[in-house]
C-alpha cells in the first residue's frame, strides 16, 4: 500500500521513465549488459594498472634492487671491494652462480641456478628475503626460490638431486624457501633457482669464488629515469675487472626504480586499455540505436506530451535520465565484478612475473572513472539523438503512422533491390530477411560497427599470435643446430668434436670460438669510457652448415678472411657508426682487435652478436684450435628423442672430464618463448571476446527492435498463413546476413589492423617489428563464431516474433 502512494506522488514522466524501462525488460536488460561490459573492462583494467603499480613497486623496492650486475670469470672479493670504491658507486656485493642440471619431481633433468652468497645477514643489494624454513642456509642445504617450486615439486624438508659439471650426482636438503624480487621468474627464464652457502660450492666441484657482481650507483650521479649514468659507472666496473685478469661476458643495466620485467606489464596494461575502451564505445554505439529506437516508436507519445504543455527540454531531461537510470544500473553489476577480475588477474600476473600480491583494493578513483563510463559517456552520447527526436512537431507526432511505414529508395537500396531480382531462386522468406537487412540503414551501420570492430579485433590478435611465432621461427631458424653445448672453459675444438660425433644420434658437429667484448669508438684509452654495452663474439667454421644468417647488407664471413667481422643489427642499436667497410675496435680482456666489418645481418630475439672468422679470431685471442661451445645436429627430429639426446651428451662429455656449463634444447627453448608469448594473446583474445559479447548484445538489440517494428507486417502474413517457424526463420537469416557482412568488413579492416597491432607488439615487447604473418585461421574461427553469435542474438527476438498471433498484432499501437 506504502509503494502504490508514494508511486501516486510521482511525476507522471517519470512514471513513464520507469514504465518504459519496467516494461521492456529485455531491452533495458540488453543495454545495461553492453554497458556493464565496456564499464567492467575499464574498470578492470584500471584496477588491475593501480594493483600492478602498488604491488611490483613495493615488492622491487624491497629487494634495494641493484643499478647494474656484471658477469664474469671467477674473481676474488678484492675485485668487488675495488668496484664499491668507484666513484659514483654507493654499494656494490658479490656472489656465485653455478649453472648445473637438476632432477625434477617428474623424473627429467632441467636447468638450475645455484646462487651462493657470502654472508646472508649482510646482504645490502638484491636482497634475498627468507619465507619458510632455515635461514640462512647450511652447509650442503638449499633454499629454493618460491616461483621454482612448482617446477621442481618439491617441499621444505625434501631433497633435490643434482648433477655438477663434473658429471658427479649430489644430493641437497631442501631447508626452505625464499623469495628474490630481482630473479627472472622461472616461467620466463626456464631455469630453477635455489641458493646455497660458499662452503656447499666444494662439495659442488666449484671454486670458492666469486663471478658476478651487483652495484648501486649513488643517487647523486643518477638523472631521472636514464640509464647513461649507470652505463657509464658500469663501463668504469668493468675496466677494473678488466684489469685484475678477469674476462667479463655481461654488463646489465636496470632502469632506476623500475622491474626489469615493468617494460612488459606497462605494454600488456596499455593493450587492455586500448581494447577496454573500445568494449565501452561499442557498448555506447548500442545504446544510441535503443535510444534512437525508442523515440521513434514512441513519436506519438512525444506529440501527446507536448499537446499538454510538455516543453522540449523537459521530455529531454526525461530520455537522459531513463539513460542514466540505464547507467546506474550498469554500474552497478560492472563495479563489484571489474574489481574481483582486476583481483584475480593481478594474482595471476604476481604469480607470473614472481610480485607480492597485496590483495583487492578499489580505489575511489576508480569508481569515479567507472561512474564517468557508465552514467557520464552514455549520456552525452544519447543527448544527440534525443535532441533530435523530440524536435518533432505535434503535427508531425500525430500524423506518424508508425516506424517502418516508409520505405527508402536510395543508391543503396536500388542496388540491393537489382541483387535480390538476380536471386529469384530462393525462397520468398530468405529474400524478404535480404530486403530486410538494409531497410534502416542508420541502425544496421551502429550494429556493423560493434561486430566488425569485434571481429577486426579478434582476427588482429589471431594475426599477433601468428606473427609472434613466426618472428620466433624466424630467430630460431637462424641458427640451424639442434642442441648447443656450452663449456666453463677453452677446450681443443678437435677433442670436442670426437667426443660429441662418438655419441649414438648425433648427425654432425662444429666446434665454436666464443667470448664477450665491448665496441670502441676508436683505439685511444680515453675511448674506453664511451665504450658500448657488451656485445656477444662468436667465432664459427666459415663454411658452416649451423647457422643461416640473414645478411641484409654487404656479405658473410669467407675462407680468406682474416680481420672480417659480420654484426647484427641488435649490435647497430648501441654502435651505429658502424657500417660495411668500416672499422670496428673491440676490447676483449686487455685486448684490443680491430675489425673491418664486411656485413650487416638481422638479429631478432638474439641479443647483440659479432661473427668473426672462426681460425683468425681464436689466435687473435690466444685460443687457437680451441672452442667454448659446441653446436649439434641431430639425426632424429623427434623433439622428446633430441632431448635425450642432450642428456647423453651431457653424461659422455663429464665422464669424459670436459666441464659442461650449459646444454641448450632448441626446440625447449622454442616452447619456452611460446608460452610466454600465450600470456600475451591469451590477455588479448579474453578482451576481443568482451568485444563480441558487445556486439552480440548490440545484435540481439537490434533484431528486437526491428520485430516491435515488424508487428503489422508480422500481423499480415500470420494473417495470409505464414507459420511460426517461417516467421522465426525471417529474423534469424536476417542476424545471419548481418553476421556475415560484419565478416566480411572485419576481414577487410583486419589486414591493415593487424599490420599495425603486430608492429606495436613487437616494437613495445621485442623491440623491433614482428615478422608479420596473416592468421587464416583465426579469419575462420571468426566466421564460425560471428554465425554462431548471429543466430544465438536472433533466437529471443524470432521467438517473440514467431508468438505473436494476429489478435496481439490488431490491437498494437
Amino acid at each position: 500500500m506504502t509503494a502504490v502512494i508514494s508511486y501516486a506522488f510521482i511525476k507522471p514522466r517519470w512514471r513513464k521513465v520507469l514504465a518504459d524501462l519496467w516494461g521492456n525488460k529485455l531491452r533495458t536488460l540488453l543495454v545495461v549488459l553492453s554497458i556493464a561490459v565496456g564499464v567492467f573492462a575499464v574498470g578492470m583494467v584500471y584496477s588491475a594498472y593501480l594493483m600492478f603499480e602498488r604491488d611490483l613497486d613495493a615488492s622491487w623496492r624491497s629487494a634495494a634492487p641493484a643499478s647494474a650486475s656484471l658477469y664474469a670469470d671467477p674473481f676474488d672479493q678484492e675485485l668487488v671491494d675495488s668496484v664499491r670504491s668507484l666513484r659514483g658507486v654507493k654499494e656494490a656485493e658479490g656472489r656465485r652462480n653455478v649453472d648445473l642440471r637438476v632432477r625434477t619431481a617428474g623424473g627429467e633433468w632441467g636447468q638450475m641456478f645455484l646462487t651462493a652468497i657470502p654472508d646472508y645477514s649482510r646482504q645490502k643489494v638484491n636482497i634475498i628475503k627468507s619465507q619458510t624454513g632455515a635461514w640462512p642456509p647450511g652447509d650442503g642445504d638449499v633454499l629454493l626460490e618460491r616461483s621454482s617450486l612448482a617446477e621442481l615439486g618439491v617441499a621444505t624438508g625434501g631433497s633435490i638431486q643434482v648433477e655438477t659439471s663434473t658429471g658427479r650426482k649430489r644430493t641437497l636438503k631442501v631447508t626452505g624457501t625464499v623469495y628474490d624480487p630481482s630473479q627472472i621468474p622461472s616461467m620466463f627464464s626456464g631455469r630453477s633457482y635455489g641458493y646455497i652457502n660458499m662452503d656447499t660450492l666444494e662439495k659442488l666441484d666449484e671454486e670458492r669464488r666469486l663471478d658476478q657482481v651487483n652495484f648501486v650507483v649513488d643517487p647523486r650521479v643518477l638523472k631521472g629515469k636514464e640509464t647513461a649514468p649507470i652505463e657509464a659507472v658500469g663501463r668504469r666496473a668493468w675496466s677494473k675487472l678488466e684489469q685484475g685478469d678477469t674476462t667479463v661476458f655481461w654488463l646489465q643495466v636496470n632502469k632506476p626504480g623500475e622491474h626489469q620485467l615493468q617494460s612488459i606489464i606497462n605494454a600488456l596494461i596499455m593493450l587492455l586499455t586500448v581494447l577496454g575502451v573500445l568494449s565501452l564505445l561499442l557498448g555506447t554505439f548500442l545504446l544510441v540505436n535503443t535510444v534512437s529506437a525508442i523515440l521513434t516508436q514512441q513519436v506519438r507519445q512525444v506529440g501527446i506530451m507536448k499537446a499538454i504543455g510538455a516543453r522540449r527540454d523537459q521530455i529531454l531531461r526525461m530520455y537522459l535520465a531513463m539513460v542514466g537510470v540505464y547507467g546506474v544500473l550498469a554500474l552497478v553489476v560492472a563495479a563489484p565484478l571489474g574489481a574481483l577480475a582486476a583481483s584475480a588477474v593481478t594474482g595471476f600476473m604476481a604469480q607470473v612475473f614472481n610480485f607480492d600480491f597485496g590483495g583487492l583494493e578499489l580505489p575511489p578513483k576508480v569508481l569515479l572513472l567507472e561512474a564517468a563510463a557508465a552514467v557520464g559517456v552514455p549520456v552525452l552520447a544519447a543527448v544527440w539523438p534525443v535532441w533530435r527526436g523530440t524536435g518533432i512537431t505535434v503535427r508531425e507526432a500525430i500524423s506518424d503512422y508508425g516506424i517502418g511505414s516508409a520505405t527508402g529508395k536510395g543508391r543503396l537500396d536500388r542496388w540491393v533491390d537489382r541483387l535480390l531480382e538476380k536471386l529469384q531462386s530462393l525462397s520468398r522468406p530468405i529474400l524478404l530477411s535480404l530486403r530486410n537487412t538494409f531497410r534502416k540503414k542508420w541502425r544496421l551501420a551502429l550494429t556493423l560497427l560493434t561486430l566488425t570492430v569485434a571481429g577486426t579485433v579478434f582476427m588482429s590478435v589471431f594475426t599477433v599470435r601468428s606473427s609472434l611465432y613466426s618472428t620466433l621461427d624466424d630467430a630460431l631458424d637462424y641458427f640451424q643446430y639442434d642442441i648447443s653445448v656450452g663449456f666453463t672453459e677453452n677446450y681443443r675444438a678437435a677433442r670436442i668434436e670426437h667426443e660429441v660425433l662418438s655419441v649414438p644420434g648425433v648427425k654432425a658437429a662444429e666446434s665454436w670460438g666464443f667470448t664477450s667484448g665491448r665496441i670502441l669508438q676508436s683505439e685511444r684509452k680515453e675511448a674506453e669510457d664511451d665504450a658500448s654495452k657488451n656485445v656477444f663474439i662468436l667465432a664459427p667454421p666459415v663454411g658452416t652448415k649451423m647457422i643461416q644468417p640473414k645478411i641484409i647488407e654487404g656479405r658473410w664471413l669467407v675462407p680468406e678472411d682474416e680481420s672480417a667481422l659480420v654484426v647484427n643489427t641488435e649490435t647497430l642499436k648501441d654502435s651505429p657508426q658502424l657500417t660495411v667497410g668500416s672499422p670496428a675496435v673491440v676490447k676483449i680482456g686487455t685486448r684490443k682487435l680491430k675489425f673491418t666489418v664486411v656485413g650487416i645481418a638481422k638479429g631478432t630475439l638474439t641479443g647483440p652478436l659479432a661473427y668473426a672468422p672462426y681460425p683468425w679470431f681464436t689466435a687473435a685471442v690466444q685460443e687457437a684450435g680451441g672452442a667454448r661451445s659446441v653446436q649439434i645436429a641431430a639425426q632424429s627430429v623427434n623433439p622428446r628423442e633430441q632431448t635425450e639426446l642432450g642428456r647423453k651428451l651431457e653424461e659422455h662429455l663429464k665422464k669424459n672430464n670436459l666441464r659442461v656449463q650449459n646444454v641448450d634444447i632448441t626446440w625447449e627453448q622454442k616452447q619456452r618463448i611460446r608460452s610466454q608469448f600465450d600470456i600475451l594473446t591469451v590477455f588479448l583474445l579474453i578482451m576481443a571476446i568482451l568485444l563480441a559479447i558487445v556486439g552480440a548484445l548490440g545484435l540481439m538489440g537490434t533484431m528486437g527492435i526491428n520485430v516491435l517494428e515488424r508487428t503489422r507486417e508480422i500481423g499480415i502474413m500470420r494473417a495470409i498463413g505464414a507459420s511460426s517457424s517461417a516467421i522465426g526463420r525471417i529474423f534469424i537469416v536476417e542476424a545471419l546476413c548481418i553476421g556475415v557482412l560484419s565478416w566480411l568488413l572485419g576481414l577487410l579492416l583486419a589486414l591493415p589492423v593487424a599490420a599495425l597491432l603486430s608492429y606495436q607488439v613487437g616494437v613495445m615487447f621485442l623491440q623491433s617489428p614482428l615478422t608479420f604473418s596473416f592468421s587464416f585461421l583465426g579469419v575462420g574461427i571468426w566466421l564460425v563464431l560471428a554465425a554462431l553469435l548471429s543466430v544465438a542474438a536472433s533466437l529471443i527476438p524470432a521467438r517473440n516474433a514467431a508468438r505473436l498471433s494476429v489478435r496481439e498484432v490488431l490491437g498494437y499501437e
